[in-house]
C-alpha cells in the first residue's frame, strides 16, 4: 500500500509538472523569436523532472506487458484492461482496444527504421523479390532509440508494409489472438482488405497487398528492452486462396491471416499507439513522421541526426533536412487530421535539433 501511495503521489507531481511544461511550450510558440529557444529549454527542463519522477514511480510498481485478469472476469473488466494494454483472460489473449477510426502499432516499431522510408526498399511494392540481394537480411540491427535493440530477419520492410501490417492487426481489434500452437485464423478477401485500408481495389493493389503480406510473413524480430528479450518468430502468417490461374487475381480471392499471442508482448501499457486512419495511409517521410510523433505524449527537442537514422532515409543528411521540412509543412495542412496535424516546429540555431509541436498537444 505504501508503494502504491508513493507511486500515486509521484505521478500526481509528474502530471502537474507536465501541464506546466506544456503551458511553457505553448507560450514559446507566441514568444518573440529571440526568446523561443530559451522558453522551450525551460519547458524541456520541466519535462525532464517529470520524467524522472514517473520513472521512479513506475519502477516501484512494474507491470507485465500482457495484463492477466481472472478467468471469470466480466466483459467490462476485459474492456477496461484492454484500454491500456494487451490482456489475457483464461486462455485467450487480446490486443488493446482502439477506435475503428484508427489503427495501432507498438511504439518500438513506430520509433524505428523497421518500416523504412528508403526508396530502394519501397521501389517495387508488388514484387516480393525486388532488390533481393540487398533487401533480404538476417539478424540485421535496425536503428532505434538507445534504450531498445531491434533485429530483423527476413525482407527489408517499407512504409507500405507498415500500412498493411496495421490493417492485419486491425482484424484482431475485437477477437483474441491465435495461440502459438493453433492454426486458427481470420478470413477476409482482398477486396475487403483494400477497402479496410481505405483504398480502392484493383489488380495492382491486389498484387501490392499480396507481396507485402508475404514480406511480413517472412519477418522475424527480436527486441531487447528494459533487460528483457522479446521474440516474435513471425509478425504474421498468411494463406492465399487465389483463382485457378496463377495470375488471375480477383477481389473475391480469400486471404487467411494469423497473428499469434507472441505479438501481444509488444503492446504493454504505454507501449503502443493508435494512429488516425487517414494518417496511417500517408507514405514516405510524411507517413513515418506522423506515426513517429503520434507515439509521443508531449513535445521535446530531438536531434535531427536521430530522426535521420530512425527513418531509414538513404540520401545525405542535408537532403534529409529538406525532406523533413517538406514533410512537416504537409502535416501542418489544415486538412490533416487534428491528432496528426503539426501546429509548429522550431529548429535550434545550429540546425542540429528540432522541436515539433502537434496540435493534439496544444488543444
Amino acid at each position: 500500500m505504501a508503494h502504491l501511495q508513493s507511486k500515486t503521489h509521484s505521478q500526481s507531481k509528474a502530471d502537474k509538472l507536465r501541464v506546466l511544461a506544456s503551458q511553457t511550450a505553448d507560450a514559446a510558440l507566441t514568444a518573440a523569436p529571440e526568446r523561443q529557444i530559451t522558453v522551450l529549454n525551460a519547458a524541456k527542463q520541466l519535462q525532464d523532472v517529470a520524467d524522472g519522477l514517473e520513472r521512479r514511480a513506475m519502477k516501484a510498481l512494474e507491470q507485465p506487458a500482457v495484463a492477466n485478469i481472472p478467468p471469470d472476469a466480466t466483459a467490462e473488466e476485459l474492456y477496461l484492461s484492454r484500454r491500456r494494454q494487451a490482456t489475457r483472460r483464461a486462455s485467450e489473449v487480446y490486443l488493446p482496444s482502439w477506435s475503428s477510426m484508427a489503427k495501432a502499432l507498438p511504439n518500438t516499431l513506430l520509433r524505428s527504421a523497421l518500416f523504412s522510408v528508403a526508396r530502394s526498399v519501397q521501389a517495387d511494392n508488388d514484387n516480393l523479390l525486388a532488390n533481393e540481394s540487398t533487401c533480404l537480411v538476417a539478424g540485421k540491427e535496425i536503428a532505434t532509440f538507445k534504450n531498445v535493440t531491434l533485429t530483423l530477419s527476413g525482407y527489408s520492410l517499407c512504409q507500405f508494409d507498415r500500412q498493411v501490417y496495421c490493417n492485419c492487426l486491425d482484424y484482431y481489434r475485437d477477437v483474441p489472438l491465435c495461440p502459438e500452437e493453433s492454426l486458427r485464423h481470420v478470413r477476409t478477401t482482398f477486396y475487403e482488405f483494400a477497402r479496410r485500408m481505405q483504398s480502392e481495389y484493383s489488380v495492382k493493389a491486389h498484387r501490392a497487398i499480396r507481396a507485402s503480406v508475404l514480406r511480413l510473413s517472412f519477418a522475424q524480430i527480436r527486441i531487447r528492452y528494459q533487460r528483457m528479450n522479446i521474440e516474435v518468430p513471425k509478425l504474421l502468417s498468411a494463406t492465399f486462396e487465389d483463382g485457378e490461374a496463377a495470375d488471375d487475381f480477383k477481389g473475391s480471392d480469400g486471404l487467411l491471416l494469423r497473428v499469434t499471442t507472441a505479438v501481444a508482448e509488444l503492446f504493454g501499457a504505454g507501449a503502443w499507439t493508435a494512429v488516425d486512419n487517414e494518417a496511417v495511409g500517408y507514405d514516405g517521410l510524411r507517413g513515418w513522421i506522423a506515426s513517429f510523433y503520434a507515439g509521443h505524449a508531449r513535445p521535446q527537442w530531438l536531434p535531427v541526426e536521430s530522426l535521420y537514422r530512425l527513418s531509414g532515409y538513404e540520401s545525405n543528411i542535408r537532403n534529409f533536412k529538406a525532406s523533413l521540412t517538406r514533410a512537416l509543412e504537409k502535416l501542418k495542412d489544415p486538412m490533416t487530421p487534428l491528432c496528426s496535424r503539426v501546429a509548429n516546429y522550431i529548429c535550434s540555431e545550429d540546425e542540429k535539433q528540432i522541436f515539433v509541436v502537434r496540435c493534439a498537444w496544444v488543444t
